[in-house]
């Protein structure tokens, strides 16, 4: 049960993405459709971003100086 607690950060985005395209491709008209698209995109970004700052490692600022 921790290691969902832990990670709801990262999955609980990419199920409401999910719930989005779903919801999109129900046949909805074009503006709402169009809506849950955008937010869906939005929501896998905030994901991917999120699971990508937490990966130790991956460069940045503060370990390369110009």
């Amino acid at each position: 049960m921790r290691a969902v607690k832990d990670t709801r950060r990262y999955w609980l985005p990419l199920a409401a993405a999910v719930l989005c395209f779903y919801a999109a491709s129900l046949g909805l008209p074009p503006l709402v459709a169009y809506v849950l698209i955008v937010m869906g995109v939005g929501f896998a970004l905030d994901a991917g971003t999120t699971w990508l700052a937490r990966a130790g490692g991956n460069g940045g600022l503060h370990e390369y100086k110009q």
